[in-house]
């Protein structure tokens, strides 16, 4: 009733040790999660966006100067929808906003003069607020990317330098 192996019919009402185990849905399960697995491996790299943390490179990146000798840029991102991007060197830029949303034309000539007065800088630090919406974050970092800063880092506003 309730084995897979057929009813006794050895000596002593014993059952037999072999039995045909139907691998049919074994394999259709397995074939399912090697589909799903093999379409959704797209999207991830469709979706993703490289951020590094503070302090950490790109892995195999050979050494760079000395930060004390690079110009650190960092543009904050705040909840009264304005930017403010500075420089190590003290220049601060503030970006007020236009509306209920951000002045992303007004950044990105920002980031361009900024590109144009540094050429090999390819990192930028960007802090934001807990308050503002993720997707304009991302559209801000979309921004700094077309402007040439491709090594984006992602901080909370809150964190120190």
């Amino acid at each position: 009733m309730g084995g897979a192996a057929p009813t006794p019919s050895g000596k002593g009402g014993k059952k037999a040790v072999d039995a045909a185990i139907n691998l049919v849905p074994f394999i259709d399960l397995l074939s399912c999660c090697l589909s799903f697995l093999l379409i959704t491996a797209v999207w991830t790299q469709l979706a993703r966006m490289d951020v590094t943390q503070k302090g950490q490179g790109a892995a195999g990146a050979t050494p760079e100067q000395p930060p004390e000798q690079q110009v650190q840029l960092t543009l904050y991102v705040d909840k009264d929808n304005s930017f403010t991007f500075t420089k190590s060197t003290g220049e601060s830029t503030q970006i007020p906003g236009k509306g209920d949303d951000f002045d992303y034309a007004k950044l990105g000539e920002v980031l361009a003069k900024a590109k144009a007065d540094h050429p090999d800088k390819t990192d930028i630090a960007v802090k934001a607020d807990d308050a503002v919406i993720y997707s304009r974050i991302i559209h801000t970092m979309d921004i700094a990317v077309s402007s040439h800063f491709p090594d984006i880092g992602l901080q909370d506003k809150g964190q120190g330098n």
